[in-house]
């Protein structure tokens, strides 16, 4: 069908969206170890299946990815103790430009808009969903955090 792989890919997309903000709130009332250990339980709960299933020529290489992503969830933990939940998305968000750039200067890959549009694409997107984060203070109430035409107005203002 052609809906039904792109709704999912919308709710995968929403779903990561709350990542650094749930992030927070866990490192607000739990140790950055704790909330991470526990978001590495439930992933491992829901990949186990799939863990059993695993050509053993490709462990090795499944380990050390795991390894990085676990890292990577650490660093973001540790950060969100006193960084602020858009500013860790944003320099998240910066691989969609510099895993490009690395592509660009390590493999010689062509990434020019006409050779690669759907990296440029993701790019602007992704950058300008966390920009859409950026423009959000606290200070403001619920309803009008949602509202980006509320903030577009303000920064005219």
């Amino acid at each position: 069908s052609y809906v039904g792989p792109r709704v999912v890919l919308a709710l995968v997309a929403i779903l990561y969206g709350t990542n650094f903000p749930l992030g927070a709130i866990m490192n607000q009332n739990l140790p950055a170890s704790a909330a991470t250990s526990s978001r590495m339980v439930l992933a491992s709960i829901a990949l186990f299946p799939f863990l059993l299933q695993l050509k053993p020529s490709l462990r090795i290489q499944v380990l050390i990815g795991g390894a990085f992503v676990s890292l990577g969830y650490i660093s973001q933990s540790v950060a969100l103790i006193d960084t602020s939940p858009a500013t860790v998305s944003f320099l998240g968000a910066a691989t969609v430009i510099v895993c490009p750039i690395l592509q660009w200067v390590v493999d010689k890959k062509p990434m020019s808009i006409k050779d690669a549009p759907q990296t440029w694409l993701a790019a602007f997107l992704c950058l300008s969903g966390v920009a859409a984060l950026e423009l959000i203070d606290s200070s403001s109430d619920v309803s009008s955090t949602f509202s980006l035409a509320e903030r577009v107005s303000r920064l005219g203002a």
